[in-house]
């Protein structure tokens, strides 16, 4: 079953094209990369099949629905974090994720413990707005890696954070994708423990996609 479609897609922020005639299938679990340098339209495409966005013009589906039309049948299947989306600076992540795991029927013991694994939990109770780059960087990656979702949407996640947060971040990712979850990752670099279990490397450049690699 294709889980992530993408057909013609073609998204124009005038007078710029973010995305010109792309085209991308992805089958099955495991673990999808997207690479490419700054303005290559790794964030718009990656916005566009999360929902976050609408295409200018084409064909895109998730798990066989509209991630625009569909959100709301879509949001307990998948989870996304994008560059481009943030959190009211007044709240707490802690209010925050308590709200997802009701949202998402996922056990509080379950975040809890990936919020201990990317130290969340040690400012978490302070305001959103209060933190750095990367902690808030950590603060979503928290909401977007808990929970049992068919789809994970993952755009540069590696960002802004330390080594050790990295590796972490990279076992969570591979754990998830054994488990049956396809997650897409958007990123400059492909941390060398992550290449191990890439399925798919799909390479943009200028609002196109110029190479797909499978791996067996």
């Amino acid at each position: 079953m294709e889980v992530i479609v993408a057909k013609r897609i073609r998204k124009v922020y005038w007078p710029n094209v973010a995305l010109d005639d792309v085209d991308l299938s992805i089958e099955g679990p495991g673990v999808h990369v997207i690479v490419g340098p700054n303005g290559s339209g790794k964030s718009t495409l990656l916005s566009i099949l999360a929902g976050a966005e609408r295409p200018s013009s084409g064909y895109v589906r998730i798990l066989g629905l509209d991630p625009w039309r569909d959100s709301s049948k879509l949001a307990p299947r998948v989870r996304a974090l994008l560059d481009r989306v943030s959190l009211p600076v007044w709240l707490p992540c802690i209010d925050i994720a308590r709200a997802t795991a009701k949202i998402t029927r996922t056990p509080w013991q379950e975040i809890l413990g990936v919020a201990e694994a990317l130290g969340v939990d040690t400012y978490w109770e302070r305001p959103y707005g209060a933190y750095s780059t990367g902690m808030k960087r950590k603060c979503l990656l928290l909401l977007a890696l808990t929970g049992k979702p068919e789809v994970i949407m993952l755009d540069e996640p590696f960002q802004a954070l330390d080594m050790k947060s990295r590796e972490t971040i990279v076992d969570m990712i591979s754990e998830r994708a054994e488990k049956g979850t396809t997650v897409l990752v958007a990123t400059h670099i492909i941390p060398e423990k992550l290449e191990k279990q890439v399925k798919t490397i799909i390479k943009m450049e200028l609002g196109r996609i110029v190479e797909i690699k499978k791996i067996e």
